[in-house]
């Protein structure tokens, strides 16, 4: 168990095997093809007529808001999707507008392609992966993958990406926040420093734990961290500072739920029984735990009105997730392992329970 994984909440492996040191050529080497009605969503055709003109959006190395926000100036209104793709990655998705105003557009990271109309909801059935691993031990990839694949399942823990990868902070933002400790929230966003990290913010991060920051590195550091730390400055209020995070603070918030729902799925793995079809219920309530959930609500010390917090806006509904992944066409054929994910899974979890090795290697 690495210190990655103990630090999301995922305490408990279902394969025990010795790491495996695999590179994945990013982007080139992660690729992601939405699925629609269980099909990739590049064989979705739509018809001649309809409420929503609809794109084939494929995307390499581009990060979903600034796609989107080039897309809102090229189709001349925001897309609605499905789902947000990785970063590092080449990813393929459905975007729609409600009007046609090109038949196709491409650029250095991105294109998009008519695919035609619809008047129905999109059916999102989930993702395929298709993920280039170079490592040496490639009979044991095999043998692992073909354990796997006769499994069929994985624990459905939330993935790394959902807490950042190379700093995993936001859960602890939203405990903070659940705590009413405003300046404690404030000091995880704009301090604590990584050491993979840009290194302008990784200074910016010291000066700001050391109580100085200098002018001209406040110009190299992104906005977020430069908004809520001008008006700490201006008001020596953290409430306030809090109220100009361009990231919504409910999003903090929720990935506390996300890192509470890791520890009581560990915990119900490791000490009583989970069926496969079984889901897991994180209530911002308390007394509608079950046991493993109390535990864990006890000592993070989580009460009733924990997740209603009124000084930001934020009133949470109850987490509920299966605990359980389908792991779908798991194969591996010496260079690329793929499969396919309901949606809201995530394919770091598998290639963790596969590899058994530092996440940061392969996020």
């Amino acid at each position: 168990m690495s210190l990655l994984d103990l630090a999301i909440g995922i305490e408990f492996k279902v394969h025990r095997w010795p790491s495996i040191h695999a590179e994945i050529p990013r982007p080139d080497g992660f690729r992601v093809t939405e699925e629609i009605d269980g099909k990739p969503c590049t064989a979705w055709r739509g018809s001649e007529s309809g409420k929503y003109a609809v794109y084939l959006l494929r995307k390499r190395g581009m990060e979903h808001n600034a796609v989107m926000s080039r897309l809102a100036s090229i189709l001349g209104e925001k897309p609605r999707y499905l789902g947000i793709k990785d970063t590092n990655a080449v990813t393929e998705q459905l975007i729609y507008v409600t009007r046609k105003s090109k038949d196709f557009h491409r650029e250095e990271s991105f294109s998009i392609e008519f695919m035609g109309f619809t008047s129905t909801k999109l059916n999102h059935t989930g993702n395929i992966f298709s993920i280039k691993l170079e490592a040496e031990e490639k009979e044991e990839l095999k043998r692992r993958v073909n354990t796997i694949k006769g499994e069929g399942v994985l624990p459905a823990f939330i993935g790394y990406q959902r807490f950042g990868t190379r700093r995993p902070i936001t859960h602890l933002v939203g405990k903070a926040l659940t705590q009413r400790d405003w300046c404690k929230a404030v000091d995880f966003i704009l301090g604590y420093p990584f050491v993979w990290e840009n290194e302008n913010i990784r200074l910016f991060r010291e000066e700001y734990m050391k109580g100085e920051v200098k002018e001209e590195l406040l110009r190299k550091i992104p906005s977020q961290e430069r908004n809520i730390y001008l008006e700490l400055r201006k008001t020596e209020d953290c409430l306030s500072a809090l109220r100009k995070s361009r990231v919504k603070l409910s999003f903090y918030v929720e990935a506390y739920q996300s890192y509470l729902f890791n520890r009581v799925l560990s915990r119900k793995l490791r000490y009583s029984t989970v069926h496969e079809r079984d889901e897991i219920t994180i209530p911002t309530d308390p007394k509608q735990c079950d046991a493993e959930c109390l535990e864990v609500f006890e000592v993070e010390g989580i009460q009733r009105g924990s997740f209603h917090i009124e000084e930001l806006g934020i009133s949470l509904r109850p987490v509920k997730r299966n605990a359980f992944m389908n792991v779908r066409g798991l194969h591996f054929d010496g260079e690329f392992v793929t499969f396919s994910l309901e949606r809201g899974m995530y394919a770091t979890v598998v290639l963790s329970e596969i590899l058994n090795a530092d996440p940061k290697e392969f996020t």
